[in-house]
């Protein structure tokens, strides 16, 4: 990974922390190399929300989620150029977070 696509992806992170920070005040980014209990998280203070953000020129697999290792709700933050910022996540994990209980399969 060049230096330059690497602070691509860090200032993705640090704009979406900023974006986040009115519902979770302490919303920022985790420094991958201060805790080796990353495990694909690039935000603390997210409450049950664990997110992976990634930042790209053309496309971003949607196995990217996969990449997070920890439990809560999934979220992948995701940003191609010229296109709008997506969130994805697990259809359980969104009827769960608007107060349902509807069992998803898969």
């Amino acid at each position: 990974m060049s230096a330059r696509s690497r602070n691509k992806g860090h200032g993705f992170e640090r704009e979406i922390a900023r974006l986040l920070r009115p519902l979770f005040p302490q919303c920022k980014r985790k420094l991958e190399y201060q805790s080796q209990e990353a495990q694909g998280v690039d935000l603390d203070g997210t409450g049950q929300l664990v997110i992976q953000c990634k930042r790209s020129r053309k496309s971003i697999p949607l196995a990217a989620i996969n990449e997070i290792k920890v439990a809560g709700i999934k979220v992948l933050v995701s940003k191609v150029d010229h296109e709008p910022i997506y969130a994805t996540l697990q259809l359980s994990d969104l009827i769960r977070i608007l107060g349902g209980e509807i069992n998803v399969k898969s």
